[in-house]
């Protein structure tokens, strides 16, 4: 429409220049002014090309917003009743329209190949096979405002295949700082074992992590977090307890206190032992207590204590992380030795591929005080290939025992279960695991 305009005006000068008698000079001067408007209606007219849209880009841009609209359809979708659904890149949603119901669904599969081999008395016996060490289904949000909270994880036995409820949690978010909640959960004590096992290091936690752990049980757990420092406290139902009814507990109270102190970084770091390309340097320091007395656990009446120190660091490609464990068993029974038992984890590992390909080395040990028992120690060494960070993964190692394992500790779990990888716990077992992870 402007171009019709400016070629009217246009014109309209040519034919007054034709039909009125002028003066030389004032010929000249409609030529100018003729010569100007046809070199803005040039303008005008490259300013358009440029511009305006014509019939090829009007139905390239219709494609873009169909391709837009129809992306958007599959990460959310809103429901008749206002209800939005879909998916955020880390977990399927379902939330109502002003957020005050929210439910988040997630799952984690490992799928391994391990193989053993035993250096026994009949001479070397190996072992080998698949495995599906983990497949878990999760939900969690929030009821009737984002500060009731809700966590429900069903998982399979890697034997039969059984579903059970490994944990669950109902929380109240008091403040910004402060947290309550009840439920079965894991007891704050090693970072090892608090860290989920789909962000692990090698294929599965140490030996010493599963002799010391006090895994799951049943209980309250009080949280404060400012940012700096992390406490977590919690009274329940003792160690590895997990499911119980009331009246058959084997311990009269156990108390769990952690503190962890930020010294650098963003305390979301330290859910993982990997360093990731353009992360700042990340350090924290951290401190565990348990104090359980029993009543009918390790054949008598027995009171159990425990303590860790643990530094964990990260810094680009690299990642550091140490632990100190110390345990007590005092029993009243004149039968059953009291135990003072420690154990050790150093590990780290570097990215030879940024954020893609990292090798790593563990180191632990474990010093069960038992008579005629040598302090056990061994290695891990192996490699994790990220396909999608940890959502999607290959690690492999190997893990080698260089000596007996120690007699059990009776409130921790077996250092050589089969989700280790583990047969005997004998000397000079190796165990090659390969391992196939996905998140959804």
């Amino acid at each position: 429409m402007l171009r019709n305009h400016w070629k009217t005006a246009t014109f309209m000068i040519a034919a007054l220049s034709l039909l009125t008698p002028v003066q030389g000079d004032q010929t000249a001067d409609m030529q100018a002014q003729l010569d100007a408007m046809s070199a803005k209606l040039a303008q005008v007219e490259a300013d358009q090309g440029d511009n305006w849209l014509n019939e090829r880009r009007a139905e390239e841009v219709k494609g873009l917003i169909m391709e837009v609209l129809s992306d958007a359809d599959t990460r959310a979708s809103l429901l008749n009743d206002g209800t939005i659904a879909g998916h955020d890149g880390k977990h399927f949603f379902l939330r109502n329209a002003d957020g005050t119901f929210a439910l988040y669904l997630g799952g984690q599969i490992d799928f391994r190949y391990i193989w053993n081999n035993q250096d026994t008395s009949t001479g070397d016996e190996d072992e080998g096979g698949f495995q599906t060490r983990r497949l878990k289904l999760k939900a969690n949000g929030h009821i009737s405002s984002p500060k009731i909270k809700y966590k429900v994880t069903l998982a399979t036995d890697r034997g039969d295949g059984s579903v059970f409820l490994e944990d669950y949690e109902i929380g109240y978010q008091v403040s910004d700082n402060v947290q309550i909640a009840a439920g079965l959960m894991k007891l704050p004590l090693l970072t090892e074992e608090l860290t989920s096992s789909s962000k692990l290091l090698a294929v599965e936690r140490t030996p010493t992590n599963e002799y010391f752990t006090l895994n799951r049980a049943e209980g309250v757990r009080l949280r404060y977090d400012d940012g700096l420092i992390l406490i977590n406290f919690m009274i329940s139902d003792g160690a590895n307890s997990e499911r119980s009814d009331f009246d058959e507990d084997e311990s009269e109270i156990a108390l769990t206190g952690r503190i962890d102190y930020l010294v650098q970084g963003k305390r979301s770091q330290g859910k993982d032992f990997t360093g990731w390309s353009g992360q700042e340097q990340f350090l924290n320091i951290g401190g565990a207590y348990h104090l359980e007395y029993g009543d009918g656990r390790n054949g008598g009446t027995s009171d159990y204590h425990s303590h860790t120190i643990d530094v964990q660091w990260e810094n680009g490609p690299l990642n550091l992380f140490a632990a100190y464990i110390g345990a007590t068993i005092d029993s009243d029974e004149a039968t059953t030795p009291d135990r003072d038992m420690t154990g050790f984890v150093v590990q780290g590992g570097v990215h030879l591929v940024p954020d893609k390909v990292e090798v790593f080395g563990q180191w632990f040990s474990i010093d069960g005080d038992i008579s005629g028992e040598n302090t056990f120690d061994g290695c891990v060494a192996g490699v994790n290939y990220y396909i999608k960070g940890h959502r999607t993964k290959l690690t492999a190692d190997v893990i080698w025992l260089n000596d007996m394992l120690p007699s059990s500790n009776p409130f921790g779990a077996s250092a050589s279960s089969s989700g280790l990888g583990l047969i005997t716990g004998m000397e000079d077992e190796m165990a090659v695991r390969t391992q196939f992870q996905v998140l959804f």
